[in-house]
């Protein structure tokens, strides 16, 4: 039986991985990810990296229910 070896840059992310998730794990996950963002954010702008502007599309029409689909009220 063979036996696979990993890499020496695997084993470097597993040890990066496993490092983060003990720095997060004591949280809660809503503020565990908006930390991981952060952290995140902080290194792409020391990076020199640039975020892509937000373009919020313009809502030209709101599709609705046919009457015979659409909810009926309870009284």
């Amino acid at each position: 039986m063979s036996r696979l070896t990993e890499s020496q840059a695997l084993l470097e992310v597993r040890a990066w991985k496993t490092e983060l998730d003990a720095e997060y794990a004591h949280l809660p996950v809503r503020e565990a990810v908006r930390k991981r963002l952060a952290d995140a954010a902080k290194v792409a702008e020391r990076l020199g990296f640039q975020y892509a502007p937000v373009v919020q599309p313009k809502i030209t029409a709101v599709a609705e229910t046919r009457a015979q689909y659409a909810a009926k009220r309870k009284r």
